[in-house]
């Protein structure tokens, strides 16, 4: 995995926007039309984190806290010490975690594979049909996915709220305004 330069290191907004190499309307489609998108599974989640699951080990040793507190005592009085700070500590580290694993797995995907259904396309030409769901695609839309697969899934949802291309608009009476002697419009 590529090092992080400082420059990614900034906010968001202070960030130059990444460099576009397919966008959502490439993929031809009616507007009404309901896609359905690869979304990674937990399988793949667990390929990619790897050792990364040792962050959870927290997460079920309160877990068994909290089992061993309706059976123990002593237990019991312990947890009502930790609290719910420490429950909510360890519960956002598991859920950053599962953030984290399934917005980096469709980056981690080395082999092309269609967006729609997730289906290894290996040895298939660019610019053809998924033999899998039978829809186009072509690899830059994959390289696009890939990049950020949220991103990209809601550009296509925002098409839909964009006027129809072959519909006339009316644009309105134009006024003309009179000429200042000053030079300015």
């Amino acid at each position: 995995m590529p090092e992080e330069s400082p420059a990614d290191r900034r906010p968001l907004e202070a960030r130059p926007p990444p460099d576009m190499h397919a966008t959502p309307s490439d993929l031809p489609a009616r507007r009404d039309e309901d896609v359905t998108w690869w979304r990674p599974s937990w399988r793949d989640g667990a390929r990619f984190v790897g050792y990364r699951w040792i962050f959870l080990a927290p997460a079920l040793l309160l877990i068994a806290f909290f089992v061993g507190g309706l059976f123990f005592w002593p237990v019991r009085s312990m947890l009502l010490v930790l609290g719910i700070k420490l429950a909510t500590f360890v519960g956002a580290v598991a859920l950053s975690l599962a953030a984290y694993v399934f917005r980096r797995a469709a980056k981690a995907r080395a082999e092309p594979f269609c967006i729609h259904c997730g289906y290894n396309l290996s040895g298939l030409p660019d610019n053809h049909r998924c033999p899998e769901c039978g829809r186009p695609y072509s690899w830059r839309t994959i390289d696009e996915y890939r990049r950020d697969p949220q991103w990209f899934i809601t550009r296509w949802e925002m098409r839909k709220q964009l006027p129809p291309t072959d519909q006339p608009f009316e644009a309105g009476p134009r006024t003309t305004r009179r000429r200042r002697h000053d030079g300015t419009a």
